[in-house]
C-alpha cells in the first residue's frame, strides 16, 4: 500500500554534516560513477531519498543519497532506474549509475541522475498554455513506459474504485487505526465510499499499464527555462492506472503542499486534451485501448483517484501527530474533503 510522501527516518549515511565532505571529497577524487568535478550543493529531502546538485552546465548531475534501509525504500533502487533508462530526457530525469552496495566511498548505496533545470510548480502557473504542455509530456511518458520490457503486471486490468478505497481503508485500520477514528475522517467515509462506488463502472476491463509515474504530485513537476514541465522522482513508478497521473497535480480537493487548485472546467479541459493528444500518437497502431483515451472514463477515473489520493494523503498527515505542518495540512485536506463531499 503507497500512502506516505515524507517519512523522516534517519539516514544510513547520517546527518548533513557527516555526509557533505564525504561527497565533496570522492568528487574531488574523480570517484563517484556518473558525475565530474564541479560544486557540490544539497538541493533538499524527500520521502525517501536526499538530492545533492553536482557540477555545472550540461555536465550538471544529481546524487541520491537514500534516507531508509533498502527494504524500506517504496521501489527498490535498481527498479527506479529501470524505469529511469526508459524515460527520455525531454520527459524527465533519466538514469547516469547506479551503486547498490556500500562498499565505496560514502559508504552508502547511491543513484546518479541528470538533472532537470528549472523550478518547482506555483498556483499561478497553471493556465490553459501549461495544462496543455503537461498533458502533452505526460501522454509521451506513457507512451515511452508502454513498451516497457519489466516484469509484467500482477493484474492484468485495474481495481475498481471502491476495491482501492476498501484496500486502503483496511491498511490504515491495520498499521494507524486512530487515524481512520479521528474526528476530522469518521464523517467523511460513508460519503467517500458512496463516490468511490458511483465512480467504480469507470474501471471496467481498464488494462493495467506497464509502468506510470505513479507520484505526478506539483513538486514533481519541475517547470524549464523553455517553460515545458518535465518530471523527476520516478520512486513509486510501477503498473498502474494513467488516470492517477492525472489526478495529483492538484484539483478540487488540495492541502499541504503537494496539489494545485483546480476547477471542474480544469480538470476536464486537462485531460480531454490528454485523451486527445494520446489518440495521435496512437494512430499508428491497429487497436486502441479505449479505456485510456476515452475522455469521460479518464475523468471518472480520474476524479477517484483524487478522492483515494486525499484520502490517504490526510490519513498519513494524521499518522504524525508531533509535527505542526501536518496538522495543518491535515486541516486543509479535511476542510477540502468535506466541500467536495458535500458535508
Amino acid at each position: 500500500m503507497t500512502v506516505d510522501r515524507g517519512v523522516d527516518t534517519p539516514p544510513p549515511t547520517g546527518t548533513d554534516d557527516d555526509i557533505a565532505p564525504r561527497i565533496r571529497a570522492a568528487v574531488d577524487a574523480g570517484e563517484l560513477r556518473g558525475v565530474t568535478a564541479g560544486p557540490v550543493e544539497r538541493l533538499g529531502a524527500g520521502e525517501s531519498y536526499t538530492a545533492w546538485r553536482i557540477g555545472s552546465g550540461e555536465q550538471t548531475r544529481v546524487l541520491r543519497l537514500p534516507r531508509r534501509p533498502p527494504h524500506d525504500l517504496p521501489r527498490s533502487m535498481q527498479a527506479e532506474f529501470e524505469v529511469l533508462r526508459r524515460v527520455p530526457p525531454e520527459l524527465g530525469t533519466s538514469a547516469v549509475a547506479l551503486e547498490t552496495g556500500s562498499d565505496n566511498p560514502l559508504g552508502t548505496p547511491y543513484m546518479v541522475t541528470t538533472h532537470v533545470p528549472g523550478r518547482a510548480l506555483r498556483t499561478a502557473d497553471w493556465n490553459p498554455r501549461f495544462a496543455t504542455a503537461l498533458a502533452h509530456q505526460i501522454a509521451r511518458l506513457h507512451e515511452a513506459l508502454a513498451t516497457a520490457t519489466a516484469t509484467a503486471p500482477s493484474a492484468a486490468f485495474v481495481p475498481s474504485a471502491d476495491e482501492q478505497g476498501e484496500e486502503l481503508a483496511t491498511w490504515w485500520g491495520e498499521h494507524h487505526p486512530q487515524t481512520l477514528t479521528d474526528p476530522r475522517v469518521r464523517p467523511l467515509l460513508p460519503a467517500w465510499r458512496r463516490e468511490l462506488d458511483r465512480l467504480a463502472p469507470a474501471f471496467e476491463a481498464v488494462p493495467t499499464h506497464r509502468l506510470i509515474h505513479g507520484d505526478a504530485v506539483a513538486p514533481n513537476v519541475i517547470l524549464g527555462p523553455d517553460g515545458l514541465p518535465r518530471l523527476i522522482d520516478f520512486e513509486w513508478s510501477g503498473p498502474g492506472d494513467t488516470a492517477k497521473d492525472l489526478a495529483l497535480i492538484g484539483g478540487r480537493v488540495t492541502g499541504g503542499p503537494w496539489y494545485l487548485p483546480m476547477t471542474q472546467d480544469d480538470v476536464t479541459a486537462f485531460v480531454t486534451e490528454y485523451a486527445r493528444y494520446l489518440r495521435s500518437l496512437r494512430r499508428s497502431r491497429l487497436a486502441q485501448d479505449t479505456g485510456a483515451t476515452d475522455p469521460q472514463r479518464l475523468l471518472e477515473r480520474r476524479e477517484a483517484y483524487e478522492l483515494l489520493d486525499r484520502l490517504g494523503n490526510l490519513l498519513y498527515c494524521l499518522s504524525r501527530p508531533g509535527e505542526a505542518r501536518y496538522g495543518r495540512w491535515a486541516d486543509e485536506l479535511a476542510r477540502s474533503l468535506t466541500a467536495r463531499l458535500g458535508g
